[in-house]
């Protein structure tokens, strides 16, 4: 099913239905300089998505039926670490919306994610750790950094992972999406925070460095209100600084969503998603954050953010999104 070659920079996958398997050795200079970094990516050809071994897809193999989604599976090998990825597009509109869930123990967030695909087009990429939040110790949304000089800034990655970066990264690169729409993430969290007696890491009763809270109009549902469902975002300016962003973020308060925007500094980067494209400038990042099991709120706030970013469903004339009114 593998085809191997080998190149000198990080390879962007196909995308058309029944290409050919690729598979890259990298060999990459890191942003530190000098760093000689060796690891491996490869992505299956176009499979039924009833043929891939994830929990996640088989649970939603009902939502699934009769949608004309293509699923493969992406392998990366890089300092030890052997991941697994489950990639979904929709086949008919692939230049939508394409999600990140790189926990594989939130499975409202997933169950969100097929709603986005089935909706509107694009795609999700899932991290496969057998239903765990890490992979050998690994958290994989603590994973992006791709040099030495950057990996040491962040304690909890392990080591600098340039090919698993890439490998996740070029979804958002590739075909039409190329340089198209926002990087998107879905994640599920514990109830409260764990500083206030809760589960969780995150909740917009509780800051951190560089956090500042922007809670939803008094007018959203009650699960919205909730303090562990938000809308997270990430930059390198203060928010006070940069008027482009106070005016996105004031958006998705009017329609109802909680927002906590992380100035991101050299000091507190974490080598998560939101931190690598904030520091790096790829782009807008919005992460869909809510307690575990909360899979109706997850979807909601997926359609308000939609709406918020004028993306339409792919049925718009015959199935009005409520919160594009």
């Amino acid at each position: 099913m593998f085809r191997l070659i080998c190149t000198g920079m990080a390879t962007a996958f196909g995308r058309r239905l029944g290409a050919t398997a690729l598979c890259a050795v990298v060999l990459l200079a890191g942003c530190g300089g000098g760093d000689r970094l060796k690891g491996t990516s490869s992505i299956s050809e176009c499979m039924d998505p009833r043929d891939a071994r994830s929990a996640d897809v088989r649970r939603n193999l009902q939502a699934l039926r009769g949608a004309p989604i293509c699923y493969r599976r992406q392998e990366v090998n890089e300092g030890g670490f052997r991941w697994v990825f489950h990639v979904l597009e929709h086949t008919k509109a692939p230049d939508g919306p394409f999600w990140i869930l790189p926990h594989d123990n939130e499975n409202a967030a997933f169950d969100a994610g097929v709603h986005a695909l089935i909706t509107y087009g694009g795609g999700l990429l899932a991290v496969d750790t057998g239903g765990s939040r890490n992979f050998s110790g690994q958290d994989p949304n603590r994973n992006f950094g791709t040099s030495r000089a950057e990996s040491r800034t962040c304690r909890a990655q392990r080591r600098p992972a340039p090919v698993f970066t890439r490998a996740v990264l070029d979804h958002y690169r590739a075909g039409k999406r190329k340089g198209r729409g926002p990087y998107l993430a879905l994640h599920n969290n514990g109830d409260g925070h764990a500083g206030s007696g809760g589960y969780g890491n995150i909740s917009m009763a509780l800051g951190g460095p560089g956090l500042s809270h922007w809670p939803g109009a008094s007018s959203g549902s009650r699960a919205l209100r909730d303090e562990d469902n938000l809308v997270f975002m990430a930059g390198t300016r203060p928010l006070g600084g940069d008027p482009a962003m106070r005016q996105q973020v004031a958006a998705l308060n009017r329609a109802g969503l909680n927002v906590i925007y992380k100035h991101v500094t050299a000091d507190n980067f974490d080598c998560s998603l939101s931190d690598y494209i904030a520091r790096h400038r790829l782009g807008e990042y919005y992460n869909i954050e809510t307690q575990h099991g909360a899979r109706r709120a997850q979807i909601e706030m997926v359609d308000r953010l939609m709406a918020v970013l004028g993306i339409r469903p792919l049925q718009a004339k015959s199935r009005p999104n409520p919160f594009l009114q």
